[in-house]
């Protein structure tokens, strides 16, 4: 199974363009020839988070677990799908960071953006934002394996 890993720090430009690293675009486009990958706001972090059709497909697998017309599965529906979108590269390589998504993840363009790897995803930090949430999981992480991986550390893997 191939996945997202690794960081890298690539340059916005003026115009909210940036570069997707190019093992990321290698991974998308064996996932999906057509091109392309899904995007939007991270819910649970000031972040984006990214991947192919088969992300947003894991998406709706598990809305899907739930009734229809179930409250929680109609929030999940309108509290995620709405603020996606599917985007298309550049022949650079590049996709669009529209404003509400640089908002969302307090980018600046021009600027910087830093990829995140996480598996099946990857996630668009601010530099120095990520750089204090990788501080904090790394401790969790030490944590966790000191604890020789012991659930009810409180740390998420």
């Amino acid at each position: 199974m191939e996945l997202f890993l690794s960081t890298f720090k690539n340059r916005i430009d003026a115009k909210g363009r940036v570069s997707v690293p190019a093992p990321y675009r290698a991974l998308l486009s064996r996932r999906q020839p057509e091109g392309g990958l899904i995007l939007g706001p991270d819910i649970s972090a000031p972040a984006l988070v990214a991947g192919g059709r088969d992300y947003l497909d894991g998406v709706n697998r598990r809305i899907d677990q739930l009734p229809d017309l179930d409250p929680e599965r109609e929030m999940l529906i309108d509290g995620l799908l709405p603020f996606l979108s599917e985007l298309t590269l550049d022949q650079e390589g590049r996709i669009q960071l529209q404003p509400q998504f640089l908002d969302h993840a307090g980018l600046a363009s021009p600027g910087e953006a830093v990829f995140v790897g996480r598996r099946h995803s990857f996630q668009i930090w601010e530099p120095k934002a990520w750089e204090a949430r990788a501080s904090e999981a790394r401790a969790k992480a030490a944590a966790w394996l000191k604890n020789g991986g012991a659930s009810g550390s409180g740390a998420k893997a």
